[in-house]
Order: structure tokens, then sequence, then C-alpha cells
């Protein structure tokens, strides 16, 4: 029996679901927050990034201005991120320890990925990072048929 063809947007929710177990399973062992992560990973990716960035950022994950000045106190407090002059970055702690869980979920993603051809695999991780930089003002304007703003 052949399954049927996916919508686009049930396809990328069931795949984000798939995805998230073991990012889910990493974060809770190693007792970091999945906001957490997204700022250590935003620093440990871009280095020393302005604070209303990072803020930007994390309004995505629907932190909202009081929620993602808790987790960056959070985060300086326990000597992991440092906040100079509104321009945060990893402490050597931080650095360490986003090292060493951004190399756990790259192993468990890349067993999860040995799953599918790798060509597949890097044509869709292609096509999201594309998608991901695309402004989303421009993505909604096409949406609607709106003049991008």
């Amino acid at each position: 029996m052949n399954a049927p063809t996916l919508p686009f947007g049930t396809a990328m929710a069931l795949a984000e679901r798939n995805l998230r177990g073991p990012l889910t399973r990493i974060l809770t062992e190693e007792d970091l927050e999945p906001g957490a992560w997204f700022t250590l990973n935003a620093l440990g990716l871009r280095g020393t990034t302005p604070t209303r960035t990072v803020k930007d950022l994390l309004s995505t994950s629907g932190y909202d201005g009081p929620r993602a000045d808790a987790l960056l106190a959070r985060l300086a407090a326990g000597g992991l991120i440092e906040d100079r002059d509104e321009q945060l970055h990893l402490t050597p702690a931080g650095a360490e320890r986003y090292a060493s869980v951004r190399d756990r979920i790259g192993t468990a993603s890349g067993r999860v990925f040995s799953l599918f051809d790798p060509t597949r695999v890097e044509t869709a991780r292609a096509f999201l990072q594309q998608l991901a930089e695309t402004d989303p003002a421009t993505i909604e304007a096409v949406a609607f048929d709106e003049a991008p703003a």
C-alpha cells in the first residue's frame, strides 16, 4: 500500500516532530531549556552578537521581552554568556558547553540522517536554509499576493 503524498506543511510538521525528539532528549540530559540552547547556538555560530538581535531571534521561539531578559540573565549568572555594551558573547565556559552540546546533537543528527540518501539530505538542508534566510515580510507578501513591504 502506498502512503499518500503529504501536504508540504504536514510533512514539515511531522519531520520537525521526528527531529525534535532526539534534540529534546539531549537538552533534557544536558539540563538546558530550548531557549538556552538556541542562544548558545546563535552565539556559537555568529560570535559576538547585539543583545537586540539575540532577543529578536528568541522572539521567534516564543520568548517575549521579559522572558528573554530572564533567560539571558540565567545564562549570564551561570557563567555561559557575557553582555558587554549590549553585545552578547560566549564566555570560555559557554564556548565549551556549546561545543559539547553541539557535538552531541551533531552525532545524533548524523545517525538520523544516515537513514536517508545524503544528496537528498543536503538538498533539504540547502532549501531550509534558503527559506530561513528569506525575509518573513517577503514570505507573507507572496503568500497573500501583496506588494512586499
